[in-house]
């Protein structure tokens, strides 16, 4: 098969996954978990951390597994069928469907902040979104990848723009806080359960730190390459986050930033007036398209290449971009149409970032299974170091995260229950 993602082009895919809804819309809610300046800035940096730490070992996963598929292919191969499908399932329904939910909603809000007077509703908007996306990918294909990749360069510039103007050029604001109630809105939060899940948060914002995982199969000398893109992309956005996060909490006090979902259009606003930030705000919501374009083009080809296993020789061959069917592209735009219609913004964020925190920590302790090709230096940072650390880490996370939130991550796990008993019930009928 005809290797086409070379590492510039995967590179570009990771910073187009992760430069998604999180950047845009998370800020505000962790400012309500953490409630300091330093705290927002520690969080994202720890989760950039974390993410890169998480590259490393994936890394060293691909150099066994180069084939695409992602944690699917990696828990199949490393424990039991079963543990794959669940991954396989639990990343088409919730790291892209539910992803895409969540950013058709954040595109919405974005829209409303450009054109307040159109008064469209919030899940028009974002089910419209979905339908164009979906279409792009379905009919259109290589176009349709090819109109994502230039809205995603769109957004990383707008981000990059505001980012250096507003930490370099722009004169920070005073608060207009009353004394008397700053010091109780601004005592940080002891570390605890509001951490955790301020860490879900982050952790969903750097979602698609691992996109070439998925495509590995087809990058050009994926051994070598994978690691190597998800590394420097997670870099590269890692700077970029902080920054943005820095430059927002420079001008704004986080009483205004509290809740807040589109922030920063909230930032443009305040740097540059209200016309500024209607016309910043609909350039977002136009560039979040290719969010929705990045999952609608991944996606499919973790499903395709799940479905691909059953019944083949060649089941570890990749799944060419070619080879991915249509209808699986409408069944993922089908699903995050469902999850808008039937969820809110926070608890579809909730429930994503329990699950896409999980099976990565079951992927790096798979290191400990099999350590082919591991020796000398890169045997002992990534079984002593960088390993133990990230699935640590990650644990304590989800579960400070689930002590904050029951509800979700129990809806979480009772998705991960529903899929058990479908299993079951389709092995039964099949044995009928």
């Amino acid at each position: 098969m005809h290797k086409h993602l070379n590492t510039f082009s995967a590179i570009f895919l990771i910073v187009a996954s992760m430069l998604g809804t999180g950047i845009l819309t998370t800020t505000g809610i962790i400012v309500s978990l953490v409630k300091t300046p330093s705290a927002v800035i520690a969080v994202w940096v720890l989760g950039g951390i974390l993410a890169w730490i998480g590259a490393w070992c994936y890394g060293e996963l691909a150099r066994r597994m180069p084939r695409n598929g992602g944690e699917a292919t990696i828990l199949r191969e490393l424990y039991t069928p079963t543990l794959g499908e669940l991954a396989g399932w639990t990343s088409f329904v919730v790291a892209f469907s539910a992803g895409n939910a969540a950013t058709s909603l954040a595109l919405a809000d974005y829209l409303r902040e450009a054109w307040p007077a159109l008064g469209l509703p919030p899940l028009l908007v974002a089910c419209l979104a979905l339908l164009l996306v979906t279409t792009l990918h379905g009919v259109l294909g290589a176009l349709g990848l090819r109109i994502q990749t230039a809205l995603a360069a769109t957004k990383f510039g707008l981000l990059a723009c505001l980012a250096v103007y507003g930490i370099f050029l722009a004169t920070p604001a005073m608060s207009t806080v009353a004394p008397e109630h700053a010091p109780a809105l601004r005592q940080t939060t002891e570390f605890g359960a509001p951490w955790g899940l301020a860490m879900m948060m982050v952790m969903f914002a750097y979602s698609g730190w691992n996109a070439a995982i998925y495509v590995a199969g087809e990058i050009c000398d994926p051994e070598r390459n994978v690691r190597r893109a998800m590394m420097m992309g997670t870099t590269i956005v890692m700077v970029l986050y902080v920054a943005i996060n820095a430059a927002l909490l420079m001008h704004l006090p986080v009483e205004d930033v509290d809740g807040v979902i589109p922030v920063v259009a909230l930032l443009v606003k305040q740097l540059f007036g209200a016309p500024a930030a209607a016309v910043f705000s609909g350039l977002v919501a136009f560039a979040l398209l290719s969010s929705l374009g990045v999952s609608a083009f991944l996606g499919p080809r973790v499903l395709a290449t799940m479905l691909g296993w059953s019944g083949r020789n060649d089941d570890k061959q990749p799944v060419s971009a070619m080879a991915v069917p249509a209808r699986l592209v409408w069944l993922q735009g089908g699903l995050s149409v469902f999850m808008v219609l039937s969820g809110s913004f926070v608890q579809i964020l909730t429930v994503m970032g329990f699950l896409l925190g999980l099976f990565p920590i079951l992927c790096v302790l798979g290191l400990y299974r099999d350590d082919r090709g591991l020796d000398g230096r890169s045997l002992l940072l990534t079984r002593y170091v960088y390993a133990p650390l990230f699935a640590g880490v990650s644990t304590v996370v989800l579960v400070l995260g689930a002590q904050q939130s029951p509800r979700e991550v129990g809806i979480a796990l009772a998705l991960i229950g529903l899929f058990f008993l479908a299993r079951a019930g389709m092995r039964r009928f099949a044995s009928i």
